[in-house]
């Protein structure tokens, strides 16, 4: 099979005069020996099927526009024309009722979602990689699938899909029915009358649409060599025979129907294989002898002047794929198409090889610019942070000792003058934390979030601080207290002056993440300043009084990030603020510490958590 992909430069020629040696005797007998009985009988079947294979593809035409007509009708209901309307289910219930040909009738919302169906749904799924569904998206139009099995049914279907349109007419939708195709088994048995006929049905892919055997019902796959050979014979167009030594087989593809489909009609040929005589057994033994010698020169010519290369050209592709480019592919400096791809695979290692120096370069620099990243955050956590001290320091000894001498005015000013220099040093500082989050070292392992919003509570005696649902994850336990530290602090800042502070941390299971909610009854953040507030040194209100350097949040969302999650503001309909962020639900490995409780899923009937969040 391999010599196969290469029949260019001097290999081709030699294979097509070998090949020739080989086929012309088996051409010259199918002339002399078998074309009248071939052609009688071929032409005979060729008929019946073009029959039938109009006759189906009648049908099936007609049933495709009746089931189109009736989509079309069904996007005017109200409750349908609209997905995730609550009627929705009952309605298509109600219709999937009187139409026994159709095996199921569903809604597709904008984000390619079955949101409503006939039948069982126990939660939307996901149909957007379906062919039917982005074809009615992208042209406005019916889509059509291919054949294959109903989901429901079992048996072989054809999945229709038409557009819903809002007001505006943009497509908000698609519905949805499978066209059974149980009628097609009832023609087939009908039109095979004939004693040692067979008619079956299939698609390109093998799949039994319909056959008057019963050893292939609806739905079972044609065996693989009887498909290679159906294939085969309709590589040259529109139909093919083929025969063997018990039947002749005649293929007709219809045109027009999704994805194609093959009508495949056989007879016995015993009578053809009796009227053999004699003589042409003898000349089949001659033929033989014939076949076996030019067979073995073809295997002599392959053997050296492909399977060898070709094994020279895999080892040297395989030590080139090890990043070994000592060796050269191109070993023969002839005008055949293997050396010409030994040639390209020469020139393909040495740009490998070029771009392999020069990543290792780059990662060298990134190292470096790492290593330098780090000493400069070194000198800037401590050696630029020392003139704030200095200001600060001496600002205080000035005031100590002019002692009483100094006014009011003056005293606020030198007050004010400390303040803003310790407030300087610790965003700074902040800052510096900020800009070296990603080159800290992040182990992952166990870590409870119950246990770091205890701890965070321990630092604000007074302020009811609850604990609900929380599970175990995998991350860094500094990082994340981290970050549990700046959103309780956070809520404590900015609570309400009329109500004591109260603070809920909870979760919910989301799929392959954890949600965390961090939510309190202080002041809230208006809608406008829900991202804003995630920006460096951006605070809700500046002149407020709120302590904070207006970092915390966005310390406490790239932390989120550097473990693959995000952060954001939900909605809290009603007061207060309440800060939402995911985490990686992967089984953390390791000593796993025991939670306060553990997480629940969330409940299908509960109120969408993600309300809020962001697209």
């Amino acid at each position: 099979m391999r010599s196969r992909r290469f029949r260019f430069g001097t290999e081709r020629r030699w294979l097509m005069v070998l090949v020739a040696v080989v086929l012309a005797p088996l051409a010259g007998y199918q002339a002399v020996h078998v074309a009248e009985q071939r052609t009688l009988m071929l032409a005979h079947e060729r008929e019946s099927m073009a029959r039938t294979a109009a006759s189906v593809s009648q049908q099936l035409t007609v049933e495709l526009t009746r089931a189109a007509e009736l989509l079309a009708s069904l996007t005017a209901v109200p409750q349908l024309a609209t997905p995730g309307h609550p009627d929705c289910p009952a309605v298509l219930r109600g219709i999937a009722a009187g139409q026994r040909r159709y095996t199921n009738f569903s809604v597709v919302d904008a984000s390619a979602y079955i949101v409503c169906s006939s039948g069982p749904l126990p939660a939307p799924v996901f149909v957007g990689n379906q062919i039917n569904i982005g074809e009615a998206f992208e042209t406005g139009g019916l889509g059509l699938s291919g054949f294959k099995l109903g989901a429901l049914s079992g048996k072989p279907v054809v999945v229709l899909s038409q557009p819903l349109r809002d007001a505006g007419g943009h497509v908000v939708g698609t519905i949805n029915t499978g066209l059974s195709l149980d009628w097609l088994q009832d023609t087939l048995t009908a039109r095979s009358g004939r004693a040692g006929a067979r008619i079956v049905v299939f698609d390109r892919s093998g799949l039994v649409l319909g056959a008057s055997d019963p050893a292939l019902p609806p739905g079972a796959t044609l065996p693989a060599a009887e498909l290679r050979r159906a294939l085969a014979a309709l590589a040259g167009g529109g139909g093919g025979a083929e025969d063997d030594p018990e039947r002749l087989t005649v293929h007709v593809a219809l045109s027009g129907l999704p994805r194609g489909a093959i009508v495949s009609a056989s007879v016995a040929n015993d009578a053809v294989v009796g009227r053999i005589d004699s003589h042409a057994r003898l000349w089949f033994a001659a033929f033989a002898v014939l076949v076996a010698v030019s067979l073995g020169g073809v295997y002599l010519a392959v053997d050296r002047l492909l399977l060898r290369r070709l094994d020279h050209l895999s080892d040297t592709a395989r030590r080139f794929a090890q990043g070994d480019y000592d060796g050269r592919a191109d070993r023969w400096h002839d005008r055949s198409g293997l050396a010409a791809l030994g040639h390209d695979l020469d020139v393909m290692a040495d740009d490998l090889e070029a771009r392999e120096k020069n990543l290792r370069q780059t990662l060298e620099d990134m190292a470096k610019a790492r290593a330098e990243t780090a000493r400069f955050a070194y000198i800037a956590a401590h050696d630029l942070q020392e003139p704030l001290r200095a200001i600060g320091g001496f600002t205080q000894l000035l005031a100590r000792r002019l002692g009483d001498d100094i006014d009011p005015q003056t005293r606020h000013y030198m007050t004010r003058i400390t303040t803003a220099a310790e407030r300087m040093r610790v965003m700074f500082k902040e800052l510096m934390d900020y800009a070296v989050l990603d080159a800290s070292a992040r182990s992952l392992a166990p870590v409870a979030l119950a246990d770091l919003v205890h701890a965070a509570a321990r630092r604000h005696a007074g302020v009811h601080i609850a604990a609900e649902h929380l599970p175990v994850v995998a991350g860094n336990a500094a990082q994340l207290g981290c970050l549990m530290d700046h959103l309780i602090d956070n809520a404590v800042a900015f609570a309400a002056p009329d109500r004591p502070p109260r603070i809920t941390v909870r979760a919910w299971r989301r799929g392959e993440v954890w949600e965390v909610s961090v939510r309190d009854n202080g002041i809230g953040v208006p809608d406008a300043a829900r991202e804003t507030v995630f920006h460096l040194f951006k605070k809700l209100a500046p002149d407020s009084g709120q302590g904070g350097t207006g970092i915390g949040l966005s310390v406490a969302r790239r932390i989120a990030e550097i473990h693959g999650g995000r952060m954001w503001i939900c909605a809290a309909n009603g007061v207060g603020c309440d800060v939402r962020f995911t985490l990686s639900a992967v089984p953390p490995t390791g000593p796993v510490p025991a939670p306060a409780a553990a997480a629940p899923d969330l409940p299908a009937d509960a109120a969408d958590p993600a309300a809020g969040v962001p697209a």
